[in-house]
Order: C-alpha cells, then sequence, then structure tokens
C-alpha cells in the first residue's frame, strides 16, 4: 500500500527527512530495526541475502509513498529482509517509539500499517 500525503504528514512529526544514496543500507537482516522508513524519493530494493546458492534476490522494488519495517519492528525483533537503495532519493525515518504511538492512536493508519505487515 501507499501512504497519502496527509499520512505522510501525520508520519513526518516526530520523524526525520534524510537523504539515501545508491546502494545504503536502511534495514539489515538479522539486525535491530528501530526505524520505520517511508520513501519520498528515490527506490528501495527489499534483499534476501540468505538464498542457498549465496546470491542476493531482489524481492521487490519500493517507490515514492511506500514504507518499510516489520511488524517485528514494532516490539523491536531483528529485521528478517535486508533494505538498500538502489536509487539516490529521500526517506523519512521515524522511530518505531512513533510508529506505534500512531498505531495505537490513529485507527486508518494503524490498519493500512498492520495489513501490509500481515500479508
Amino acid at each position: 500500500p501507499r501512504l497519502t500525503d496527509a499520512q505522510v504528514a501525520t508520519l513526518e512529526t516526530g520523524g526525520t527527512r534524510r537523504s539515501v544514496h545508491a546502494g545504503e543500507v536502511l534495514i539489515r537482516e538479522g539486525a535491530p530495526s528501530n526505524d520505520f522508513f517511508v520513501i519520498l524519493t528515490g527506490k528501495v530494493a527489499i534483499i534476501d541475502e540468505g538464498a542457498e546458492d549465496g546470491e542476493r534476490r531482489i524481492l521487490r522494488v519500493h517507490g515514492p509513498g511506500r514504507f518499510l519495517g516489520e511488524l517485528g519492528l514494532l516490539d523491536s525483533q531483528v529485521a528478517f529482509f535486508t533494505a538498500e537503495a538502489i536509487e539516490d532519493g529521500e526517506v523519512l525515518v521515524v522511530p518505531a517509539e512513533r510508529v506505534r504511538e500512531l498505531v495505537a492512536h490513529d485507527l486508518v493508519l494503524s490498519d493500512l500499517i498492520l495489513r501490509a505487515y500481515l500479508v
């Protein structure tokens, strides 16, 4: 799902915009992930680094309006995938604590995020 401009604005309260560059890893498989990322510009690939043949596989590519993070983010688990910028761009970085607050109080945003994590 894509976030609306209003939902991005809601997340921006308590978040930080920052530039990313192609090749920059935002989330590393097996490492704690304490941030929720909203892609504002550019593209980010979701990568499976645990392939049996040792190859990295791109599972999907996300662009503007999409968000990155896992259900485990909401209760401080390690990441199950790697997210890497494949184009220069800008992301909104929102601390997990802020996302937990929003999920608890904004039912529409909560439904959107949780539905994406459970699919």
